[in-house]
């Protein structure tokens, strides 16, 4: 049995830089427009570079806030002990958490994802199976640790996640816990073999 570690990054770690970057990448060509339409003087051209900066500042905004709400967990890596999950075998994981005394979140959710393929190039996911473990919390040296532990039945999927695959399998472990009248969520990918 494979009984090395595995440390998995949030999914949530990058949505906020992400934002960020793509509103970045639309303000130098609407700073660029906005340059050219004072040269032409059309409203026209003013009116879709206004349109245009404000969306882009939008989005830094939205990107902003995402990040500041981001860290206000922090990083929270997950541990997997194997490093991956077999289905009808027992895993356990660990979740570090940067803060002393942390006790906000009693319970981690695992859940099977399908993606489906519908008309055109859409896709649609719909939650096949999910259960939840009480966390152990453990206070160590100025931080929290979340353990817990699964077994995922022998009647669900692996992951799949093929490119030519109509249906699209994937595991999820994740919690969630309200904070200064804010939703905090945290959600890992994590590997399921046979």
């Amino acid at each position: 049995m494979d009984t090395i570690n595995r440390v998995i990054r949030s999914q949530e770690s990058t949505d906020g830089i992400f934002i960020q970057v793509f509103g970045i990448v639309l303000l130098l060509p609407a700073i660029t427009l906005l340059c050219i339409s004072t040269d032409t003087k059309s409203p026209a051209t003013y009116l879709f570079s206004g349109f245009f900066l404000s969306f882009s500042i939008l989005l830094l905004t939205i990107g902003t806030y995402q990040k500041r709400k981001f860290y206000k967990l922090g990083k929270t890596p997950l541990t997997l002990t194997p490093s991956f999950c077999t289905i009808g075998e027992e895993f356990k994981g660990s979740i570090e958490i940067g803060r002393p005394n942390f006790n906000s979140v009693k319970e981690i959710t695992i859940t099977l994802w399908r993606r489906s393929k519908t008309a055109g190039d859409e896709s649609r996911q719909d939650k096949v199976w999910e259960s939840s473990s009480t966390a152990k919390i453990n206070h160590v040296n100025g931080t929290t640790i979340l353990e817990f532990s699964f077994t995922i039945p022998h009647d669900k999927k692996p992951t799949n996640k093929g490119f030519f695959s109509n249906n699209k399998y994937f595991w999820e472990a994740s919690f969630e816990f309200v904070e200064s009248m804010q939703s905090i969520k945290r959600t890992w990918e994590i590997p399921v073999k046979i």
